[in-house]
């Protein structure tokens, strides 16, 4: 155990003993034991896990990842945000964490003591409201009813195989980003989604037996929260007329606020960073500031 994590109080545990921290507390999808598992399956990432105990209790967990992430840090590759991160941590504590990061989710602003939320920090995220006006509902499921009775139709992800999944989802991203933006392999996207079939959530749009917009959401649940987080989506410009991706966002976060109704858990719902170029994502969202962990 390294001198920083002893003087922090923090302790090396097991896999099993995080995984029942994180259902206890929650936190985003990139700190999920089934999303971890399936990277120490692969074996090509070395993890450590630590706790932080009061009175004999697990209060907090994290792990890092070749001895120098917090976190996930896997986007490039495969479809798991690193935007933000949100350690299953005790809402009630007050903790210092021995590791760093420029990712901590701001809802630690108040239990990692040695976070800085407002000091060289230029990041920010957008998280899905928590509630909407009357009027925007109103206006939103008219739309979507609306597409549905001109011949379009929304099929929930879930339903789908992953080999049927990663095809729509590359072949709708490629037709909105062509070669601008790299998209992930098929194979991959297939081979997460097989290992994790349970955190699949989001929809796909088609219109005329045709696909015109897919969303793949992730979804982590824990005991009193459920995290949403969604990577960049595919639609087909050809039917930009219909806006899909506004009705597919829609879709989504009236499935992941029924769902939490539902099983009465609170939800956070992150649809990736903020920047100046992206407005359209504060029609759906509030941005937060991601902090960072100062060490010495």
């Amino acid at each position: 155990m390294s001198l920083k994590h002893l003087i922090s109080g923090w302790k090396p545990c097991s896999y099993d003993v995080y995984a029942e921290t994180y259902q206890r507390f929650g936190g985003s999808v990139n700190m999920h034991p089934d999303i971890v598992e399936f990277f120490m399956r692969k074996g090509q990432r070395g993890f450590s896990f630590w706790q932080y105990c009061k009175n004999g209790d697990v209060v907090a967990a994290y792990f890092i990842v070749d001895n120098k992430e917090v976190g996930l840090n896997v986007w490039r590759e495969f479809p798991v945000s690193f935007d933000e991160v949100m350690l299953p941590v005790s809402a009630d504590q007050k903790i210092w964490l021995p590791d760093k990061t420029n990712r901590l989710s701001s809802r630690h602003r108040d239990t990692i003591l040695n976070s800085a939320f407002f000091y060289r920090t230029k990041r920010s995220i957008c998280r899905v409201k928590t509630s909407f006006s009357g009027k925007t509902i109103k206006k939103r499921n008219g739309e979507l009813r609306k597409f549905m009775g001109m011949g379009g139709e929304c099929y929930r992800l879930s339903d789908m195989s992953p080999k049927d999944i990663a095809s729509l989802y590359v072949r709708l991203f490629k037709l909105r980003f062509g070669d601008s933006v790299r998209c992930y392999e098929e194979e991959k996207i297939e081979e997460l989604i097989s290992a994790v079939p349970h955190l699949i959530f989001g929809n796909v749009l088609f219109y005329a037996d045709t696909p015109c917009a897919i969303d793949l959401v992730l979804s982590a649940n824990s005991d009193n929260m459920v995290y949403f987080d969604v990577p960049n989506g595919g639609v087909d410009p050809k039917y930009s007329a219909f806006s899909p991706g506004s009705m597919l966002m829609w879709a989504n976060i009236s499935d992941a606020r029924d769902l939490c109704t539902t099983q009465d858990k609170e939800m956070v719902f992150s649809i990736g960073l903020y920047e100046k170029d992206w407005e359209y994502k504060l029609r759906w969202a509030d941005t937060a500031k991601t902090g960072k962990v100062i060490c010495f």
